[in-house]
């Protein structure tokens, strides 16, 4: 698995976030049961010792990583809003300074917060990795939890080193294994080790990656993973940023040297992919499907001039609703019909019916018959 270059410094509402130079150092794994038949919560299997990955594997995990919360990935930045002493956010950044025996018993604690949070639903039994290194240029410390929800290969009566190098195996070395979910804490200014519950969340970046954040009703699907364990949401500037999408694909399309006939497609895909089930949005998704092949690097070179992230983004059309509407059609008696587009003003129509003739004024002149 590669990563081009171009997908490493991930442009997002809060800045740049560089994804280069990722090394991982420590990594722990436990296992995660589902509910039982009688609905009662299972306790996690927790590992006592570090995972000790061979270097392709610790190579594949690095990758795999990056790959999830690169540009052209469905990675999302995350608002922490849960930091208590108990919460997850101050276990991972008081996580992030300890020695390995601490460390590893701290992850028991993590294991035991996940197995609370997808306690009430139907989510399917996995592992869970927990993992530190640096990221970034210059680096940075960072904590990664990753929940991957292997369906079946797991015994029972598997050992943990066992269980620990199945999931690696299903994770990292299968390139199709893609239901995992991904954490992403990153510390911003390096500090000293502080009591837990002292950690400021402001110091500190969170990214999320989940395999299902491009279907139906993500947000209730992935909510006991990255707000019930992780205590992050959304962040709030979705809005904004769906607003900033729809105004400033509006705005290329218009300039760009294109057909009208390319630019009404462009501008109606636009429109459908707003309104469309998906819950995020993103630049380069938008281009591949929608624009001619020779105005995609135009396009995404605009945008990111714009200060448009890179990155998927969580889509909330509030700010957009009113010119999503579907094209206004006007009826007529003998099968006519007049489109007019949503974001067209009303007051340039004018529509007067005397019996069996009706007047239809338009304040624009005549272009070409489609």
């Amino acid at each position: 698995m590669s990563v081009a270059a171009e997908d490493l410094v991930i442009q997002t509402s809060a800045g740049a976030f560089d994804a280069s130079n990722l090394t991982v150092e420590r990594v722990v794994i436990h296992r995660i049961h589902n509910r039982a038949p009688d609905k009662t919560i299972q306790p996690p299997i927790c590992s006592s010792a570090l995972t000790v990955l061979p270097q392709r594997g610790r190579e594949a995990l690095e990758q795999r990583i990056v790959a999830a919360l690169g540009s052209r990935s469905h990675g999302v930045e995350m608002s922490i809003e849960a930091f208590d002493t108990m919460d997850f956010f101050q276990a991972a950044a008081h996580a992030i300074h300890l020695p390995d025996t601490e460390f590893i018993q701290l992850t028991h604690e993590m294991a035991q917060l996940l197995t609370r949070a997808q306690g009430s639903t139907s989510a399917p039994a996995g592992m869970l990795a927990v993992v530190t290194g640096r990221v970034g240029n210059p680096q940075k410390r960072f904590l990664a939890v990753i929940k991957a929800d292997i369906q079946d290969g797991f015994g029972t009566g598997e050992d943990a080193a066992t269980l620990a190098m199945t999931y690696l195996q299903n994770l990292v070395l299968t390139p199709t294994q893609r239901f995992y979910k991904v954490g992403l804490l990153v510390e911003q200014t390096s500090s000293v080790a502080q009591p837990r519950g002292a950690y400021d969340p402001s110091n500190y970046r969170a990214f999320l990656f989940d395999h299902l954040i491009t279907a139906t009703e993500t947000r209730q699907a992935a909510a006991y993973f990255y707000q019930h364990f992780l205590g992050m949401d959304i962040q709030k500037s979705s809005k904004k940023l769906t607003k900033d999408f729809f105004e400033y694909t509006k705005g290329f399309i218009a300039s760009a040297s294109l057909s009208e006939e390319q630019k009404f497609d462009a501008k109606d895909a636009l429109r459908v992919e707003l309104k469309s089930a998906s819950s995020i949005i993103s630049a380069s998704d938008y281009a591949n499907a929608h624009l001619p092949h020779d105005v995609r690097t135009d396009y995404l070179r605009y945008m990111e001039q714009k200060g448009f992230p890179r990155n998927a983004i969580a889509k909330d059309t509030q700010f957009v609703s009113a010119q999503l509407r579907r094209p206004r059609k006007l009826k007529f008696v003998q099968g006519i019909q007049l489109t007019i587009p949503p974001d067209v003003p009303t007051s340039l129509i004018s529509i007067a019916a005397d019996g069996e003739e009706t007047v239809v004024r338009i304040a624009s002149g005549y272009r070409e018959e489609d």
